[in-house]
């Protein structure tokens, strides 16, 4: 149930840099919503909600009687435009009510008493990939038992059912890749590219039953992928990053990260359109609840 249109939640969203794949991703987001079954009323904890993207539609979807409380460590000043700034603008929004962002680690947030009632759910919507580590994720899990009934997960399926997709599965491995032999400072946006797979067992070790799971097909207006594919292919930041980790690695791991680039640039020139026809990779939509006994 929603009861405002994708065009009138997009100027609940302080940006509006490309309008058609803004509300393309809102029906998307809806789209999921629709698959995890929020009925109107709920209460939600929104693990890193970032400027609010995924925000609006909860909030929607939960209606004037529900209530969303969206958590994400990063500092008001970050991002363009900066958190501080999309925030503002989406609680002075007629859905502003029913939200309450806390900055704080995620982590730190699930292990504290200050909660107070428990959630009907927890969700995590395009958040886990951009954790610093997968251990991040069984935690968080194992702390959410006493704080909601059930877990909702939406991620990248690392799967692509047409071929416009391919670069777009192609860069989120070579991004992950490269991640894996940098820090933990790193702030790219793929850091954590866990697999379907690998996320429901990190839930089944931490106690969560999978209940239903499905993957779709985001829309062609989308242009998550081809921003991904962009800052692989044509940016210097990446190949700065790819040179400083090539410079520290045995030589036949800088040789796999320099194939790995080369199969993305390859993948999109067998797309009529190049870069601007690469289309989001199939995504997953699970839900989770505690085990009956």
């Amino acid at each position: 149930m929603t009861s405002f249109s994708p065009q009138e939640l997009a100027t609940f969203l302080v940006y509006d840099f490309d309008h058609e794949h803004n509300i393309a991703a809102i029906q998307h987001r809806q789209q999921v919503t629709k698959a995890w079954g929020i009925p109107p009323g709920s209460s939600i904890l929104e693990i890193g909600c970032g400027q609010g993207d995924f925000t609006v539609v909860l909030a929607d979807a939960v209606g004037a009687a529900g209530r969303v409380v969206a958590v994400d460590p990063a500092p008001p000043d970050w991002g363009t435009p900066d958190y501080k700034t999309a925030h503002a603008h989406l609680l002075a929004s007629p859905i502003g009510p029913r939200v309450t962002f806390v900055q704080e680690d995620p982590v730190s947030y699930l292990s504290g008493d200050g909660i107070g009632q428990p959630f009907d759910f927890i969700i995590f919507g395009y958040c886990i990939w951009f954790f610093a580590h997968p251990e991040l994720l069984g935690k968080m899990l194992e702390k959410a038992h006493r704080h909601a009934k059930a877990v909702l997960i939406v991620e990248y399926s690392l799967s692509a059912s047409i071929p416009a997709q391919v670069p777009h599965l192609l860069t989120a491995l070579t991004d992950n890749a490269l991640e894996s032999f940098r820090g933990e400072e790193s702030d790219r946006n793929i850091r954590c590219a866990l697999s379907p797979a690998q996320i429901a067992a990190s839930a089944a070790q931490a106690g969560w039953a999978l209940l239903k799971e499905e993957t779709v097909t985001p829309g062609e207006k989308q242009v998550e992928g081809r921003r991904e594919v962009r800052m692989v292919v044509q940016p210097r930041l990446f190949r700065r990053d790819l040179d400083d980790v090539v410079s520290r690695v045995d030589t036949k791991v800088g040789t796999m990260l320099h194939a790995m680039v080369k199969a993305v640039e390859a993948s999109t020139k067998l797309l009529e359109g190049g870069v601007d026809a690469v289309r989001n990779m199939d995504v997953w939509v699970a839900r989770f609840e505690k085990p009956s006994k």
